[in-house]
């Protein structure tokens, strides 16, 4: 290959990955931690529900039914609207209800989402209250902002140009130097170098799979977007019947009909489609016009989704309204989505994932020090840019790191009743990390502010710990006696990280003060 088209994948793969450094930090970052969904989920909200919550085998749970029915009378629901109902898992042993409530007038209705105890059917906690699993989903997605999924895809495009350059930059080098690393005798800058190329190489198939499955995710709706328009000319409806994703819909009649046993339902079909029910969708509930909707995972396919709908009058799962050819598109979104989040495996796989999402993150900070590195010198380019660069490079990727412990703080000591206590947690998150930026502008020794940035991230993890030792200790153990290890999970990694960013923070103050007495010296 000719030194100027590697002179020139070096150039491109430089400043492409500076510019979107920063939000693509944030987007493996982000979802890193996303692939504990579940378990973070689960962490967030039982420790606040067990005074409310009794401990039975799931044979003593009321009849779901009967669960629906309790919530019907307590709420002025809409049952005209869709009503949702997530079953409870190995990891969250609660009922989710989505419900249309009425408010004020009689045509206006909001959804109103609550967690329900299966044993007594006893409303336990707003699900809007914990909100901390589905920011970092959201931060990951779209980064939680307007068009933010658009802005995400456009990242991921510009991240695949920067593999495909790095893959020509180390083409020749590609196995002879898979794993070459210099060591402490070697300079900074060869250290940097190695460091970079060795994570680069080794992350290179996780990272190409996001690559691809994140532009597919994302710059996918563009598509759909400019076909919708100029193709179907905005009939949505058309679009997706031809997709394969027709929306079913069923008048309400105003006959009032007995319900089928939903536990009954739900085991039946389990039994004839071999997959696991996850969650109902309940139409017209009660009226001779029902619908219901159910929809779980296959048993040993990872990628086939199972969704059919029950249409109550018949009492049966009626062909007009379950085709009998599976849609391949969607299967195929599903198969992309579960190699994506690592669905496709046990938890040993997510572990895996982790590990190499923070290792991008590193790899990203990695390539912006040895860029800042390359033109320290250089005066075509201004020093007020490159100081700015190297700002944001630390505010932008460190303060991350105290804003998510921020985050787990406040989601575990707030009370549950606290009004937009969601909102709360979001906002320190932003804060923090806000002010982390903002200070890293000012500051002049960055070694010594990454160094209090670690060691206030770690004391409040230690922080954290304390918490749940002093008020969850009894939920923590009582659910892990009854098979539910995610909270003690969650809580013994953040103890975990704890120690390690202590550590590294101590480690770090040393090094400053080393380096300063060296100087003094010279």
């Amino acid at each position: 290959m000719k030194a100027s088209t590697i002179r020139s994948a070096l150039e491109g793969h430089g400043w492409i990955g500076l510019f979107i450094s920063i939000p693509l930090f944030i987007v493996f970052w982000a979802g890193s931690l996303t692939l504990f969904y579940p378990e973070l989920k689960a962490w967030s909200v039982l420790p606040h529900t067990l005074p409310h919550t009794e401990f039975r085998s799931v044979s003593d749970n009321l009849p779901l039914s009967e669960v629906v029915d309790t919530a019907l009378s307590e709420y002025d629901v809409d049952t005209q609207e869709r009503m949702f109902v997530v079953l409870p898992t190995g990891t969250l042993p609660l009922y989710e209800l989505y419900l249309p409530v009425k408010h004020n007038e009689a045509d206006h209705t909001e959804l109103t989402s609550l967690y329900v105890d299966p044993a007594n059917g006893k409303v336990v906690a707003p699900i809007d209250s914990f909100h901390l699993a589905d920011f970092f989903y959201g931060l990951h997605i779209d980064l939680n902002l307007p068009m933010g999924d658009h802005i995400v895809g456009i990242i991921t495009l510009f991240f695949t140009v920067v593999i495909f350059t790095g893959l020509i930059v180390q083409f020749k080098k590609l196995i002879t130097h898979f794993f070459y690393y210099r060591g402490s005798k070697a300079t900074q800058r060869y250290q940097l170098t190695d460091m970079h190329n060795v994570v680069g190489v080794m992350s290179l198939p996780y990272t190409f799979m996001y690559a691809l499955t994140g532009l597919m995710f994302n710059l996918g709706l563009i598509s759909q977007i400019v076909t919708l328009l100029f193709v179907y000319d905005g009939d949505r409806t058309a679009l997706l019947n031809d997709s394969g994703f027709p929306k079913i819909t069923e008048s309400y009649a105003g006959i009032e009909r007995e319900m089928p046993d939903l536990d009954a339902l739900v085991a039946s079909w389990e039994e004839e489609q071999h997959a696991k029910a996850h969650s109902l969708r309940l139409t017209n509930y009660g009226d001779d016009n029902a619908l219901i909707r159910i929809i779980g995972q296959h048993e040993t396919n990872f990628s086939q989704r199972i969704d059919m709908t029950y249409r109550v009058r018949e009492n049966a799962f009626s062909t007009e309204l379950n085709p009998s050819e599976r849609n391949a598109f969607a299967d195929g979104t599903r198969f992309l989505y579960a190699l994506h989040f690592g669905h496709f495996a046990g938890l040993d796989v997510r572990v895996v994932f982790f590990i190499l999402g923070l290792a991008v993150c590193g790899l990203i900070i990695v390539g912006n020090m040895l860029w800042l590195n390359k033109f320290q010198n250089n005066r075509s380019i201004s020093q007020r840019f490159k100081r700015n660069i190297s700002a944001l490079t630390l505010g932008g990727c460190a303060g991350i790191i105290p804003a998510t412990a921020t985050a787990f703080l406040l989601e575990r000591t707030l009370a549950a009743s606290l009004d937009d206590r969601a909102l709360m947690v979001e906002a320190a998150f932003f804060l923090v990390y806000g002010l982390s930026v903002v200070a890293a502008f000012f500051t002049k020794n960055r070694l010594k502010m990454i160094s209090v940035m670690v060691l206030v991230s770690g004391l409040i993890l230690a922080l954290l710990t304390f918490v749940d030792m002093l008020f969850h200790s009894q939920a923590i153990m009582q659910y892990f006696n009854a098979g539910y290890k995610n909270l003690f999970s969650v809580s013994f990694i953040c103890l975990s990280f704890s120690c390690l960013l202590l550590w590294l923070g101590v480690s770090l103050l040393k090094k400053g003060e080393l380096t300063r007495s060296t100087v003094t010296n010279h």
